[in-house]
């Protein structure tokens, strides 16, 4: 670090004859012709393990032909050292103020690739490497804001979760809570990063949200049919009735129909069946749903009918949403941010 400090003061480099643990040999490139310039270091245990220069063969007679607006050895190892204090400050600082701060230092231009790469080392060395399994990290992380969560004494007394895989370098699931207003403005309520959509996971969010977002009762959750939802609803407190009432997107549904039985006629009539507001209009189209074949009216009699059509919503708790289209919609933008 000393040496490549010094060699891009003096606007010159060097080669190494040896390196080690405990000792360090570099000279002057032009050493064939005549340049006397060399050093030899080594650790020493007699100085608490500081490094002593044991030879040192004088100044550089030579003149560097080369006039250069980079440094062979202005590597990102390199830089990485000289930014830690910045990256530790603030870890969102940019890669152009980076470039600003060594080109000030040192006189040398820095490609942004090579100062992206130093920022990179320096937040491991700060934050730790995500790849060492022996590096503590956090588990999961919950987050909400609190005039949101002023704010949903004032929407439509219903959530929509849902969840997405984060991509990118660093893996994971993403959990959302959505609402809306009366005017239709949609309001985020409530995030979580997490390894995956576990049992775990969605009772540790739902509990949080309980927790730390709103006791309100008569809530009506809205999510699609993944087995660890429906499981943690009925695990996690404060979720079942007169609590909440969860119910299912119709969107999904109609997914998982189409998954099971290839037919996107069907798929699209299933749909149209759950938004049907009349119930016995409601009654007869499910009728002919289900007379199609037994399987058919096996799987529908699976789903409960408050759980996905509009027409069984007697007490208006959907507030007519029958998708988890908010929080999906704002998945998007992020993933897009």
């Amino acid at each position: 670090m000393v040496v490549k400090h010094y060699s891009m003061n003096a606007h010159q480099t060097f080669v190494v004859v040896e390196s080690g643990q405990r000792v360090l040999s570099v000279k002057c490139p032009n050493s064939n012709e005549g340049c006397p310039w060399k050093l030899r270091a080594i650790l020493s245990s007699k100085l608490n393990n500081k490094w002593v220069i044991k030879k040192w063969g004088g100044r550089h007679t030579c003149i560097n032909p080369m006039l250069s607006q980079d440094h062979n050895k202005l590597d990102s190892e390199f830089i990485c050292c000289c930014i830690l204090g910045m990256v530790r400050e603030d870890a969102s600082v940019s890669i152009s103020l980076i470039q600003e701060r060594i080109s000030g230092q040192f006189n040398y231009k820095v490609s942004y690739r090579k100062a992206w790469k130093a920022k990179q080392k320096a937040i491991e060395r700060v934050y730790g490497d995500w790849m060492d399994p022996n590096f503590r990290q956090f588990r999961r992380v919950f987050w909400t804001f609190k005039p949101a969560c002023d704010a949903f004494n004032y929407t439509k007394p219903i959530i929509q979760i849902d969840g997405t895989f984060l991509y990118g370098k660093y893996r994971g699931t993403l959990l959302i809570a959505m609402t809306q207003d009366g005017n239709a403005r949609v309001l985020p309520l409530a995030f979580a990063i997490v390894e995956g959509e576990t049992l775990s996971d969605w009772s540790w969010f739902l509990s949080n949200i309980r927790r730390y977002v709103t006791r309100k009762q008569g809530i009506c959750l809205i999510s699609d049919r993944h087995q660890s939802i429906k499981s943690a609803v009925e695990n996690a407190q404060g979720w079942q009735p007169p609590q909440a009432y969860h119910v299912y997107c119709i969107r999904h549904i109609a997914s998982n129909f189409n998954h099971r039985f290839k037919n996107t006629k069907l798929k699209e009539e299933l749909i149209h069946i759950g938004y049907t507001t009349n119930k016995h209009q409601f009654q007869r189209m499910l009728e002919w749903f289900r007379d199609v074949s037994p399987e058919i009216c096996w799987w529908t009699n699976d789903i409960s009918l408050e759980k996905w059509a509009i027409a069984h919503d007697e007490e208006g708790r959907r507030y007519g949403h029958m998708t988890t289209n908010l929080s999906e919609a704002v998945n998007k933008v992020l993933k897009g941010a």
